[in-house]
């Protein structure tokens, strides 16, 4: 059950926390929270808004509008949803990945989802049932997508997904917003933030304090609770910094291309109109480029492209094969027991966070050499030598309490302690692919390329 603060303006804005409006409603999912947000955040909590239980917690900032302007007022909203801690089975050091989503039958979810009533910021009404199956007609009977070894999601589980959405804190706020908002309370909501409280399941890395983004499956229906409030999706969308982005070409060969791609730039077209180097690389040289592996957004460094068929299909099959040769370069806020290491544990999607990745059997082999070369102020820099290329696999192997480093990636908006507090241009994620070799497509002797890291300790 959401509990409500009200407190006056100055309370909450002052010259660093910010003004009293905003012309768009923040993107829970990208970007650092605002300082208003922040500031949200402290007051709900020395307030004892929440229990002691460990798991999400979300303060939502809303504007109670009055006619006079002096008396104008701002409310907090806060709930909190307790972890679910789903246990290994016994002998067994991890759950598996089947196990974490949970399921709800069809006919259990419509006779649960048909008297849960949902109300927008707008004032549209309706039930969760109806809800749900307007945004079950755009999905697939099966809805697992590539990366979530050890998992075959359906509409069961995207009915265990869509109740606990309904219970999570950020829809729980905006519903307790629109139903004050209905009641005749003139509220504007202006900024939300969600963040981890106490210890996390095994399988998961999340740490006490760190900033979070609402878990995926809990975007539908938060974007239609918005509904007439205007929404900032993706805020790089309109970044300077993102939009002037350039991948630098390293090499070109008659087979393919090798760039440098800069931290914050994706390497394929993707959703959302943000750049990507593959498109920008082939407007750079004139030519029909394929992608034939990727780096993520966050990371930086090396990047092939294949240019003729030859050479795709040469690339491809050496990078499935295990012909290719890698080595990362990153900064690890924490130090480290030895010089050098394996990380062995298996990795998949979250089944409902799908932007994290988790430990879990059933998933996909994941192994990484690393070894430490310096250290300073607390900061590790370190080489990792992935034997295997997971999503996400060097963060998740990094930033593991127990079956990793206990180390994160500096900048990593995932997985760090900070979390989304460093999603910002100016703190990008240090890690770097700094060196490759791989064979020729031409006549297969081994080509080496290295670029230096961005970045220092």
């Amino acid at each position: 059950m959401p509990r409500l603060l009200s407190l006056p303006l100055s309370e909450l804005f002052t010259e660093s926390s910010g003004a009293a409006s905003a012309e768009y409603f923040p993107s829970p999912w990208h970007g650092a929270p605002l300082p208003i947000a922040l500031k949200a955040r402290q007051l709900a909590e020395d307030a004892a808004l929440f229990s002691g239980a460990p798991g999400r917690r979300n303060v939502l900032v809303c504007r109670a509008e009055n006619d006079d302007p002096a008396q104008q007022s701002i409310l907090l909203i806060a709930s909190q949803s307790p972890a679910d801690f789903v246990l290994p089975d016994p002998n067994e050091t991890l759950p598996m990945a089947d196990r974490i989503a949970g399921k709800t039958s069809c006919g259990a979810f419509e006779e649960a989802a048909r008297s849960v009533e949902i109300l927008t910021m707008a004032g549209t009404r309706t039930s969760l049932l109806a809800f749900a199956e307007s945004d079950r007609a755009r999905r697939p009977p099966k809805i697992a997508r590539g990366g979530a070894a050890g998992l075959n999601l359906t509409f069961e589980h995207w009915n265990r997904a869509l109740l606990d959405a309904v219970e999570s804190p950020l829809a729980a706020n905006l519903l307790a917003a629109a139903q004050a908002r209905a009641a005749g309370k003139k509220l504007t909501a202006l900024a939300s933030m969600e963040w981890w409280r106490g210890s996390a399941p095994i399988y998961d890395v999340k740490w006490d304090g760190m900033a979070l983004s609402p878990k995926t499956t809990t975007k539908p229906l938060v974007e239609f609770l918005l509904e007439g409030i205007p929404f900032a999706s993706d805020p790089r969308v309109n970044s300077p910094v993102t939009q002037s982005l350039r991948p630098r070409i390293l090499l070109e060969h008659r087979d393919f291309i090798a760039v440098f791609k800069p931290s914050g730039l994706l390497s394929v077209p993707g959703t959302g109109g943000l750049p990507n180097a593959l498109t920008i690389a082939s407007e750079m040289t004139g030519t029909s480029l394929t992608a034939v592996h990727r780096l993520d957004m966050d990371t930086s460094g090396i990047l092939l492209y294949g240019k003729t068929p030859e050479g795709i299909r040469s690339l491809m099959a050496a990078f499935r094969e295990g012909r290719v040769e890698k080595r990362y370069r990153a900064v690890l806020e924490g130090r480290l027991p030895a010089e050098c290491g394996l990380i062995d544990f298996p990795i998949t999607t979250h089944p409902l966070d799908r932007l994290r990745q988790i430990a879990a059997l059933g998933g996909r082999e994941a192994r990484t050499q690393w070894r430490r070369l310096s250290e300073k102020n607390g900061r590790t820099l370190v080489d990792f030598l992935p034997l295997t290329g997971r999503t996400h696999q060097l963060r998740l192997h990094a930033a593991h309490p127990t079956l990793g480093l206990n180390a994160p990636i500096a900048g990593d908006p995932y997985y760090s302690r900070p979390g989304l507090l460093v999603d910002r241009p100016e703190t990008p994620l240090l890690l770097h692919a700094a060196e490759i070799i791989f064979p020729d497509p031409q006549n297969g002797n081994p080509i080496r390329l290295a670029e230096p890291e961005p970045f220092s300790l």
